[in-house]
C-alpha cells in the first residue's frame, strides 16, 4: 500500500548545480558530465528504500542561461510526439523560478514553464519547445520565445536523451541569479508507456501552478 504523504515530500531536497562556461556548440546543446547530476527524489517514493531513478537529470548554467538533460529508458515502443496535442505525446514539462522563496503559492512573473517535444511530428521528428500558460500566474514579465531555446534529441534504444538549453533573455530574472544564488525548479516526464514521471512529488500536488512545490536549486558560483 502506497504511503499517504510521498516519501519525497517529508524532506527538503537542496541539490547544487555546477557552473560550466560553455554550455552552447556551434550546432548544438552540449551533453553534461556526470558530475552535474541531480537526484530525483521521486526514487524515494516507491518503497522505504530509494529504487531506481525513474530517469536521470543533469544541470548546469552558467550567466548566459541553463542548461538541462534528460535521460529516459526502459522504454519499449518508440518515442512519439505531437506538439498539438500534449495529452497523447511524450514530452518534458519544466518549470522555473528565478525569484524562488518557497512560501509564494501563486506563480509571479518571474516564473516560466514550458513544454519540450523531443520528437515532434510535426517538425520533421526534431524536437519543439512550447511556452506553456500557468494558472493563476499574478502577471507575465516576459514571454518565452522558443525559437530562442535550443534542444536536442538522442534516440537510444529503450527511450532518449533531452538536451535543452534556455537562454538567460528567456528566463526573467536570470541575469540577476548569480547573486542571489538559487532557482526554484520542477520537471515532470510525461511518457505515454512509462506513465507520469515527475522529479519529486506527482500531481496529487499542485506541482503545475504553486512554486512553493518546486525544488530549490543552489547555482554553485564557480565552475
Amino acid at each position: 500500500m502506497p504511503p499517504i504523504v510521498p516519501h519525497s515530500f517529508l524532506f527538503e531536497f537542496l541539490p547544487a548545480i555546477p557552473r560550466i562556461d560553455t554550455l552552447v556548440k556551434k550546432n548544438g546543446v552540449v551533453e553534461l558530465p556526470e558530475s552535474s547530476s541531480v537526484f530525483v527524489p521521486s526514487q524515494l517514493n516507491s518503497n522505504q528504500e530509494a529504487g531506481p531513478a525513474p530517469f536521470q537529470l543533469r544541470m548546469a548554467w552558467n550567466p548566459d542561461g541553463l542548461a538541462v538533460n534528460v535521460f529516459v529508458s526502459g522504454k519499449k515502443l518508440a518515442v512519439e510526439g505531437r506538439s498539438a496535442d500534449l495529452k497523447n505525446s511524450d514530452y518534458v514539462s519544466i518549470c522555473i523560478d528565478t525569484r524562488h522563496t518557497a512560501d509564494v503559492h501563486r506563480a509571479t512573473g518571474y516564473c516560466t514553464a514550458l513544454a519540450v517535444v523531443p520528437v515532434d511530428s510535426k517538425s520533421q521528428g526534431q524536437p519543439r519547445i512550447i511556452r506553456l500558460e500557468i494558472a493563476q500566474q499574478r502577471d507575465s514579465r516576459h514571454q518565452l520565445n522558443p525559437e530562442n531555446c535550443r534542444a536536442e534529441t538522442v534516440v537510444t534504444t529503450d527511450g532518449y536523451q533531452l538536451r535543452v538549453w534556455l537562454p538567460s533573455t528567456e528566463l526573467p530574472g536570470f541575469n540577476e541569479v548569480a547573486e542571489i544564488g538559487r532557482i526554484g525548479f520542477y520537471l515532470v516526464v510525461h511518457d505515454s508507456e512509462l506513465g507520469e514521471l515527475p522529479l519529486s512529488v506527482g500531481d496529487d500536488f499542485p506541482v503545475s501552478f504553486d512554486p512553493s512545490t518546486w525544488m530549490p536549486v543552489t547555482l554553485v558560483a564557480e565552475g
